[in-house]
């Protein structure tokens, strides 16, 4: 009797533990880690995986492709860095910021998130992630000032010099960190923008002092700007793999001391943005000069990653988004050759594939951008998806995944892809329209295959003023990917409703149809 009145006090107690436990693994199951790795001016092209022409080998690229979930018609959220930054990170088109259409940030220029605005860093955080950063940051950074009045003129002026009114050795007044990530290590934009330093949690690792002159007669080059604000130590050969360690360092880090919570790195690889400087191990490697060298060091720090998720044994429960923040830099035409190692040729390599374009354009080249989702758990391997997507779906459709409800001000310019993630369902689009941002400012609206640019009006005021000249160009990509022959005149209505949509989504202040 006693003995069965014990295995009984002993199930009574014990049964809700191995409950809870099996809680436990299906909650972390459903909590996968999230690595988004961003690179830096990669075209559509350059992954052979991709592209069949491509004289670049990017073997870890190609496997990644394989087991993944390959999205073929995936869009930055502007054609250039800083715009499909701002949009992966807030989910909202960066035109409706200060900057306005077509803007860009100056080299020490302030914040550009606004206040309360969530990131999905953010939103991740407040879902139980560890949340990093480890690369570009290029959305702005609010330096300690010695006299403050000088503050707008930061924020606008593009060649602002006077250094030493900036207090580079304190903490900075606001940073990555203080928008949702928990740790923090790169660059404040691009490799050759000011200050040339890294900057963890906040802060500049190494004081910088040194001008471009001092270390271009320290070390017989430097591949930055000719107005640079060096750190010590920073050159431009170690900063691909530095990023590379740290981002290594994180994930292992995350995994070793806190085991049961789930974390979120973004990876914003500064490659193959110039400077175009691959290390003496990768020149040669390609078949399309310096750049395919690049992009071929590139592609083994992917895959270096990508192995130490094996390694720690977690590469099953990762969800892993690999993508490029716009098409690629045509090289061929006015490049500066101080930013390149060698040569400025692409030998006959293709970096945007099929389609036309450049940086910073509309046209497809531009902002249309490889895009491979891996989660083995849950998405099958080695599936296409033609569903249009942009970057600022990117936190709706984790937030469906994890079950979180966004409020109606996150993400207002984003739709959730997560059922096409599952093969749920793979619509054209989940969205009525998408809306692209040249660098000069021009819009163009995407809605199915139809895209139509609105050219005349560079600005949003400009947009929505009916006086305002304007004169259009559509294409059917269904049928014309190359975007060769303008179809407007054949489909007047078609233009007409395209451009109501266009002016309604600027106007309204979102493009999804709300939460």
């Amino acid at each position: 009797m006693k003995i069965r009145l014990y295995i009984l006090v002993c199930w009574l107690v014990l049964t809700p533990l191995v409950a809870q436990q099996e809680v436990s693994a299906v909650e972390k199951a459903a909590r996968p880690n999230i690595l988004i790795i961003l690179t830096d001016d990669m075209g559509y092209g350059d992954a052979a995986a991709l592209n069949r022409d491509s004289r670049i080998p990017t073997p870890n690229l190609d496997r990644l492709a394989k087991e993944s979930l390959t999205f073929t018609d995936a869009h930055a959220a502007g054609s250039y860095c800083v715009p499909s930054r701002y949009g992966l990170l807030t989910g909202r088109y960066m035109w409706r910021t200060r900057l306005g259409s077509g803007g860009n940030l100056a080299n020490l220029a302030g914040t550009l998130i606004e206040p309360g605005r969530k990131t999905v860093a953010n939103v991740l955080q407040d879902a139980g992630y560890q949340t990093a950063l480890v690369g570009k940051w290029h959305q702005g950074i609010d330096w300690k000032l010695r006299d403050e009045s000088a503050r707008e003129d930061i924020r606008v002026n593009r060649n602002y010099q006077d250094f030493q009114n900036i207090d580079f050795a304190s903490p900075v007044l606001k940073g990555p960190k203080d928008y949702g990530f928990d740790y923090s290590f790169g660059t404040a934009g691009s490799a050759e923008m000011n200050p040339a330093a890294f900057i963890e949690n906040n802060r500049a690792t190494i004081i910088p002092t040194l001008s471009s002159q001092d270390v271009k007669k320290k070390n017989g080059e430097w591949y930055g700007r000719d107005d640079n604000i060096i750190a010590e130590g920073y050159i431009m050969d170690r900063l691909v793999p530095t990023l590379s360690n740290k981002a290594c360092e994180f994930v292992e880090t995350a995994t070793r001391t806190r085991p049961e919570q789930p974390f979120f790195l973004y990876y914003a690889m500064t490659t193959p943005h110039n400077p175009i400087v691959p290390n003496k191990e990768f020149v040669g490697t390609s078949r399309a000069g310096t750049y395919g060298d690049f992009v071929v060091e590139l592609d083994h720090h992917v895959g270096r990653l990508l192995r130490k998720l094996t390694e720690l044994g977690i590469a099953e429960n990762t969800l892993i988004i690999f993508t490029s923040d716009n098409g690629p830099v045509n090289r061929t035409k006015g490049y500066s050759a101080k930013w390149v190692r060698g040569d400025t040729a692409i030998y006959g390599h293709d970096s945007t594939g099929p389609f036309a374009g450049w940086k910073g354009g509309l046209k497809e080249g531009g902002h249309r951008v490889p895009f491979f989702v891996r989660w083995p758990e849950k998405i099958k391997a080695g599936g296409n998806c033609s569903t249009t997507i942009v970057f600022n779906d990117v936190i709706p459709t984790l937030a469906e995944m994890l079950n979180i409800n966004l409020d109606d001000n996150t993400a207002e310019d984003g739709q959730s892809f997560f059922k096409a993630l599952t093969g749920a369902a793979r619509p054209e689009s989940f969205h009525e329209a998408i809306v692209h941002n040249q660098s000069n400012g021009t819009f163009a609206i995407r809605k199915g295959t139809f895209k139509l640019t609105a050219n005349g009006p560079k600005t949003n005021a400009q947009v929505l003023d009916d006086a305002f000249p304007v004169s259009f160009v559509l294409y059917d990509l269904g049928k014309d990917v190359e975007e060769t022959t303008d179809i407007s005149h054949k489909h007047p209505e078609k233009v007409k409703e395209m451009h109501t949509l266009l002016k309604k989504y600027v106007r309204e202040g979102r493009s999804n149809r709300g939460r």
